[in-house]
């Protein structure tokens, strides 16, 4: 499992939350998805041992490999939400597991929460925390947008990622 630390976004961001909701033309209850444009991450300016705790394939800084290393980040950054996250080996029965994003190729932005706002076949899965909580429904719509959408550069190349509270780790 990686781990990334995130700006949250709740119902108590209020205005914005409201707004968003009201565009996506959905009711959410919280927000589990990892869209880096509603939830960019809060790693920045990595330094000395962040080097050896980050995930360096595909330039994945974001990411971090180690938990306690993690949870130390999140300490001392202060705030935010800490998200575990998965982009094999998917475990819908681990209780930790929240549901399924789907991220574009360059590991940012959610093609659920952030792109498909007119994709019929996304707005009926996505559950009321924004995310799709089975592995087959995410895969057919990774499969539909690689279909009709596959020379949008968001859709080239997207992640099927499966997203976990990372406590009790």
């Amino acid at each position: 499992m990686l781990f990334t630390i995130v700006e949250s976004f709740s119902p108590s961001d209020g205005d914005r939350w409201t707004s968003y909701c009201q565009w996506r033309g959905l009711a959410f209850t919280e927000f589990g998805s990892i869209d880096g444009i509603l939830r960019p991450s809060l790693l920045s300016d990595l330094e000395g041992e962040d080097w050896n705790h980050i995930d360096h394939e595909n330039f994945r800084v974001h990411l971090i490999t180690d938990y306690d290393y993690a949870v130390q980040k999140h300490h001392q950054i202060g705030q935010g939400d800490l998200v575990g996250l998965k982009f094999s080996e998917h475990d819908e029965s681990d209780p930790r597991f929240l549901g399924f994003d789907l991220i574009d190729g360059y590991y940012d932005v959610s093609l659920l929460t952030n792109w498909g706002n007119d994709v019929d076949s996304i707005n009926r899965s996505l559950s009321p925390n924004a995310l799709i909580l089975s592995c087959q429904t995410v895969m057919e719509i990774q499969q539909e947008l690689l279909r009709t959408s596959n020379t949008d550069p968001h859709v080239e190349g997207c992640q099927i990622v499966s997203i976990y509270c990372p406590r009790g780790n």
